[in-house]
């Protein structure tokens, strides 16, 4: 019970972890998270949802904005794209340009992103310009609330752009 009691709380703490990632931070074997998610879930305590060939835990009353928010922010490569497009408007070469990535491994990154409702697209020519499709304002507290690690490196990435634009003066 005392290692069902910490999934639980390790869930509530990190709403929309990974099933790997949740396995990995508690140190559990596979059969025995399984196990124990199967009560948690059986219970109505957490429910999972799967995406892209990854199972999602979140506890019961999160949100639906907040849970597929959450499951875009858990790849850092959508985080970034994320971030980027917070910024403006961008089409998939300037978003590979930008990550130095290929433009397929945008492109698949992309493809999740639209599944989940995050971003939207829209032809221009022969080109695909991405937007978010959702409130910044809600993506930031999402961050801050439930990923602080990912905020502090936001930060300084935030922090560092504005040195590399002369908008602060490196101190």
């Amino acid at each position: 019970m005392d290692t069902r009691r910490k999934v639980l709380e390790h869930i509530k703490k990190n709403p929309g972890i990974s099933f790997r990632k949740l396995a990995e931070e508690l140190n559990l074997g596979i059969g025995d998270l399984q196990y124990h998610l199967y009560k948690l879930e059986k219970s109505g305590e957490v429910f999972s949802r799967k995406m892209g060939g990854r199972r999602y835990l979140f506890p019961k009353d999160m949100e639906g904005e907040y849970q597929k928010m959450l499951i875009a922010l858990s790849t850092e490569t959508r985080r970034k794209i994320m971030l980027l497009l917070a910024g403006g408007e961008k089409n998939q070469s300037e978003l590979a340009e930008e990550l130095g990535l290929t433009q397929a491994t945008v492109n698949h990154h992309m493809k999740e992103l639209l599944k989940l409702g995050i971003v939207k697209s829209r032809k221009e020519g022969r080109r695909v310009i991405y937007s978010l499709n959702c409130d910044v304002d809600t993506m930031m507290r999402i961050v801050r609330e439930y990923r602080p690690k990912i905020w502090e490196r936001w930060a300084e990435q935030l922090v560092d752009m504005l040195v590399e634009l002369g908008g602060v003066k490196d101190a």
